[in-house]
């Protein structure tokens, strides 16, 4: 057994036997504004600032490709909660599924026109701004977001798409 302190780096092929352990980066948000880097992909992000959190992704490029976070609702919201994308030509497309809990078989799935939908809005408890949502975003391509959104709302669901 070795155990090395610095950072490492391989070029070529990395081959491994027996298992890698670890866990994912967390990052707990309880500012108002937050910029994601490229180099946290993999990344799982709280949101826990219930007065509202914007959060702004990386500008997509060809070489973002497969870059993915996730960002949990881990307080519920009284102040617009927002994902907005690094360029206005970054797009979401994907889903978010909307449950309300008070509310038995009350669901609603919400797509992405992608053609202007760069934020992703949690401003309203009908968008899903209550504790215990999950959002994973894939970078699909150079002008793409991969959204996969389970989210928690009441009253008239609605998309939180924009």
């Amino acid at each position: 057994n070795s155990t090395y302190s610095e950072n490492a780096s391989v070029g070529g092929t990395l081959a491994v036997t027996g298992a890698i352990t670890g866990k994912a980066n967390v990052v707990t948000i309880t500012t108002a504004t937050y910029a994601v880097t490229a180099a946290q992909s993999g990344t799982t992000f709280i949101f826990s600032r219930a007065a509202g959190i914007v959060v702004t992704l990386p500008e997509l490029t060809a070489a973002a490709s497969g870059e993915q976070y996730s960002f949990i609702v881990g307080t519920t919201f009284t102040g617009a909660g927002q994902i907005n994308t690094g360029a206005t030509a970054d797009l979401y497309s994907g889903f978010a599924i909307m449950s309300d809990p008070a509310t038995a078989g009350d669901t609603n799935t919400f797509i992405p026109d992608q053609s202007n939908d760069d934020t992703i809005d949690l401003g309203a408890i009908e968008q899903g701004w209550l504790s215990g949502g999950l959002i994973t975003l894939t970078a699909q391509s150079a002008t793409r977001w991969h959204c996969a959104a389970y989210l928690l709302g009441d009253a008239t669901l609605a998309t939180p798409f924009e």
